[in-house]
């Protein structure tokens, strides 16, 4: 895997966690499964060559489209992808998916819009430029970035995003919803699960084990500590939550990303600020 991770430029930092150009060239033909942990954090992904797939319920493979925007979901979700592909995104702020989605998440199938739906005749053009950037990864990455700019720059989704960070804040208990938002706890809950698509009490779990596998992958931390400084109870608590929201025990998984073709390579883009930054 070629991965490179670009920090966000000043303009969109409030609502981009990070630029990502990602490259296969595994051997074979046939599709290969990508592991994707539960996440808080959504993503606005453009492929460039190859193709990601979904299995139907008969088992058969169904191509995703070219770009689509991916928002906050409680499960794991395998993709499969072609054994050649290239792809830029952009990992965004629970809120900057909101902003550039314009609507809550809760209809969309695997937690996913296709980007030409949701963009129309402005997504075509930027495809057009991305895929006359002569496979500069920095370049890619730079278009995806002014798109979003662009996208969010307007007040009115502005405000919708500053309200939705207010909510997000009361649900990780940085502040009380009546300070936030000036709403009581059952108003707070049932806004909160229309904004994000999941409940603020599973939101807060989903964003425990994000921070867990992060700080896990940059710091090697599998004890006790780490689930203490997390907020659980001991490690059993940690493991029971990692299993459920991102599919295996945290040895598994670490173990894992050090594999240049692992399944779970998206943990290295979405919970990993390391290698490959410009």
């Amino acid at each position: 895997m070629d991965l490179h991770l670009v920090q966000p430029t000043p303009e969109v930092s409030a609502w981009v966690a990070k630029g990502v150009h990602v490259a296969f060239d595994s051997p074979g033909v046939q599709p290969l499964p990508c592991h994707f942990p539960a996440l808080v954090e959504g993503g606005l992904t453009l492929v460039v060559e190859g193709r990601f797939l979904v299995k139907d319920a008969s088992g058969a493979f169904v191509p995703l489209p070219a770009g689509f925007l991916g928002s906050a979901r409680a499960v794991p979700v395998t993709l499969y992808r072609t054994p050649r592909i290239r792809f830029a995104g952009l990992r965004l702020t629970p809120a900057g998916t909101l902003g550039l989605l314009r609507s809550s998440p809760l209809s969309l199938p695997h937690q996913m819009a296709d980007a030409s739906h949701v963009f129309g005749h402005a997504w075509d053009l930027l495809v057009e430029r991305v895929r006359e950037e002569e496979a500069d990864p920095r370049r890619r990455i730079a278009s995806l970035m002014m798109f979003a700019r662009e996208r969010l720059r307007e007040e009115v989704h502005l405000e919708r995003m500053r309200r939705a960070t207010l909510l997000q804040q009361a649900a990780m208990r940085v502040a009380t919803p009546a300070d936030a938002v000036g709403l009581s706890v059952r108003q707070f809950e049932r806004v909160f699960a229309g904004t994000f698509g999941l409940a603020p009490k599973l939101f807060q779990r989903v964003a425990r084990v994000e921070g867990v596998l992060r700080d896990a992958l940059v710091t090697g931390a599998r004890d006790a500590g780490l689930a203490l400084r997390h907020g659980y109870y001991d490690q059993s608590h940690m493991a029971r939550d990692l299993r459920m929201l991102a599919g295996a025990s945290l040895g598994e998984l670490m173990e894992s990303t050090r594999r240049p073709e692992s399944e779970n390579w998206a943990l290295a883009v979405g919970t990993w600020p390391g290698a490959g930054s410009a």
